[in-house]
């Protein structure tokens, strides 16, 4: 090595300080390893790991650095930004499209804001280059299709496609399995990107018989579940869930664990399983990376949709109030305020101020719940249930309460309450009678114990009887 080479390597490893004193690199930086170690670790209880995460991305940030993790990172890095949301995994599909696509065909939405809807898809359908899917959207909600846009549209995707396929043959021929593998890759992604379905599904499953990597074959099961998600397919995301859930079992890393818990958990809310989705956000929300699914606003709204209704006082108290990254979220409002209702909802159900929940759970229905694809079909349901589970809050204390007390406390009619209330009894969905003749609703609390320790004598009394036979 010359000298001049001695002297610029010496000057690449080693810096001056004020005091003259020679301070050895620190790169690699042995922190950022430990780290990694952390959020790996399955034993690490969940707020260190979710501080270790956070320090993880931080440092990577702030040195400029990839991702260490032990998986491929598909991350679009616009000019390194110190925002972690901008490092997402592919949004191939953009489910916001399937968003927009559910808006213009919603019957309620207004007129002014179907329209600038309408105008959004038609960019988005544009940048996209979705031939297949600007078709459907048409003849799905009656609009005249735009022959000149469509074979515009038609023109670049097989111009694309015999590009793609062009470089598949190349690949196969001249190149190795990783660069056919990926060339199989990128055309599964554009049929994907267009709105394909049918093809896309067929080009992922090639793609998948020729992927070795566990963990690359893990992405290409999300992207099925996120195609799935986007014509909310039922049978191509219930499948792929189990097959996801299969793989992890062989060595899913805690990273692809913790985006499954998001996917899954999404799924689960739109198939009106709460209760399995409140679980499955809360579990996901200290350490939520599927940005490609959704923001983390709408997984703080989702989580506290799901859990007001699934979760009973204590561990709403614990799991939701005491919830740090949660409050955060909710304290600052979120983008647009579009976050206060729900702190508001939150806090009036379990402040017991029911007047403000009915009046803030109409104002969610009417603005949120309705003009969201995922709770739209439910949103009658789950208003009902929450009305149910604020008068049996409300009830639960009292042996008799009187009817007309109820209704100022709701803040409605007293006979909205009596035809609300005579409507879940008749349904055996409250443990109570109405006295009409005095006003008052008179309590007929279950007794659980009682009735358990008979069911058990009951079926233990048949189980000895056809012992003997």
């Amino acid at each position: 090595m010359t000298e001049e080479g001695s002297v610029s390597t010496a000057k690449r490893t080693t810096s001056i300080d004020d005091g003259d004193k020679e301070v050895i690199s620190k790169i690699p930086n042995l922190e950022i390893a430990q780290l990694r170690f952390l959020v790996n670790s399955p034993e690490l209880e969940p707020s260190l790991k979710a501080s270790s995460w956070k320090a993880l991305i931080e440092v990577c940030f702030n040195n400029f650095l990839s991702f260490p993790f032990d998986f491929p990172i598909c991350f679009t890095m616009n000019s390194m930004k110190r925002n972690f949301h901008l490092l997402v995994i592919s949004k191939i599909p953009n489910l916001e499209i399937a968003q927009l696509r559910f808006l213009v065909n919603s019957p309620e939405l207004e007129p002014s804001l179907k329209a600038s809807s309408w105008k959004a898809l038609i960019e988005l359908i544009k940048e996209n280059e979705m031939g297949p899917y600007y078709k459907i959207v048409c003849d799905e909600i009656g609009a005249a299709i735009n022959e000149t846009m469509l074979c515009e549209l038609k023109e670049k995707n097989e111009k694309r496609l015999k590009e793609i396929d062009a470089e598949i043959e190349d690949a196969e021929q001249n190149l190795g399995e990783s660069e056919v593998r990926q060339a199989l890759l990128r055309k599964s992604e554009y049929l994907c990107q267009i709105g394909d379905k049918e093809a896309a599904v067929a080009a992922f499953r090639k793609t998948y018989e020729k992927t070795v990597g566990l963990g690359y074959r893990i992405d290409l099961v999300f992207n099925l579940i996120r195609l799935g998600l986007f014509f909310l397919d039922h049978q191509l995301i219930n499948a792929n869930i189990a097959k996801a859930k299969d793989l992890m079992e062989q060595g899913g890393d805690w990273e692809r664990k913790n985006r499954l818990r998001s996917y899954e958990g999404l799924y689960k809310m739109a198939i009106r399983d709460m209760k399995g989705a409140a679980a499955l956000f809360l579990e996901a929300v200290p350490t939520f990376g599927s940005y490609e699914l959704m923001s983390y606003e709408h997984l703080i709204f989702y989580t506290v949709i799901c859990a007001v209704y699934a979760l009973e006082r204590p561990d709403l108290r614990t799991k939701v109030i005491r919830c740090n990254e949660i409050q955060e979220q909710l304290t600052g409002g979120g983008e647009k305020g579009a976050l206060i209702p729900v702190k508001q909802y939150l806090e009036a159900f379990y402040g017991c101020k029911y007047d403000e929940l009915f009046v803030v759970l109409a104002q969610l229905e009417s603005e949120r719940l309705k003009f969201d694809r995922y709770l739209a079909p439910h949103y009658n349901f789950y208003s009902r249930a929450m009305r149910l589970k604020a008068y049996q809050q409300f009830l639960t204390p009292y042996k008799t309460v009187r009817l007309d007390m109820m209704a100022r406390d709701f803040g409605v009619s007293k006979a909205f309450i009596d035809k609300e209330l005579h409507a879940l009894i008749a349904a055996g969905q409250l443990h109570c009678r109405i006295d009409a003749v005095r006003g008052v609703i008179e309590m007929n609390h279950p007794d659980t114990k009682n009735h358990l320790y008979r069911s058990v004598i009951r079926l233990g009394g048949i189980n000895f009887y056809f012992s003997l036979i």
